[in-house]
């Protein structure tokens, strides 16, 4: 005959109750809550990178880093020279020699044309030198003492400038103090203010400040002006 036994009056199973003391089950438990927290921080830790010092003696050649020697293989964009060495493969800068050209052909044409122009004058101050666009003008700022005249030449090279104008301007009122002649059709781009018993001279007891402007009426290139002048 089956004898049946409700669930509510189980007879308890604890350990101690067959023969395990409490102390030894305290203690299993210790120790596998030990294990438990042992494993938990045993998990690997991100590995920190050590530099090598300056002399570690890596050859970056073998180590298949790419040098400045291989980019010029796989770089796409020009490549600078930075020393004297590389440098030798490439041209020096040279100055504008068109310019210097033109200016030394402008300092021999006002000095072919100042005996006839300014007559028993002598060169003043320094050339007067400028690119100009047509329309464009060309400003400088000269000092004219008492007891003297002057002469202002100008000239652009053929194939600049074939039309030259000249002014004398007061620095201060901007009056007007002097004009150009007309142009000399026997010599395009050449231009004179004060030409022989035309020439300038202050009346003004002491040195003043005038502005000579040149306009480039046709053409454009290379101009350059000089003053000559004379005993009164």
């Amino acid at each position: 005959m089956l004898t049946t036994r409700p669930l509510g009056a189980r007879k308890p199973t604890h350990a101690w109750n067959r023969g395990v003391s409490p102390q030894r089950v305290v203690a299993a438990l210790s120790l596998a809550a030990a294990v438990v927290a042992a494993c938990s921080s045993d998990k690997p830790q991100p590995a920190t990178p050590t530099p090598l010092p300056p002399d570690a003696g890596v050859d970056i050649a073998e180590a298949g880093v790419a040098t400045e020697a291989d980019a010029g293989e796989t770089a796409s964009g020009p490549v600078f020279f930075t020393n004297d060495d590389d440098a030798g493969t490439t041209e020096p800068q040279q100055p504008a020699v068109g310019e210097q050209a033109l200016d030394s052909a402008i300092d021999l044409a006002i000095q072919t044309a100042a005996p006839k122009v300014a007559p028993n004058m002598t060169k003043e101050g320094q050339t007067g030198r400028a690119t100009l666009k047509e329309g464009e003008h060309y400003n400088m700022v000269v000092t004219l003492a008492p007891g003297r005249c002057y002469t202002f030449i100008a000239f652009s090279p053929p194939g600049n400038v074939t039309e030259l104008d000249q002014k004398l301007l007061g620095v201060v009122l901007a009056v007007e103090a002097g004009k150009a002649s007309p142009p000399d059709k026997s010599m395009p781009g050449l231009s004179v203010m004060g030409k022989g018993k035309d020439a300038i001279c202050p009346i003004s007891p002491v040195p003043v400040p005038y502005k000579v402007d040149v306009i480039a009426k046709k053409g454009s290139g290379r101009v350059g002006v000089q003053v000559y002048s004379r005993s009164k």
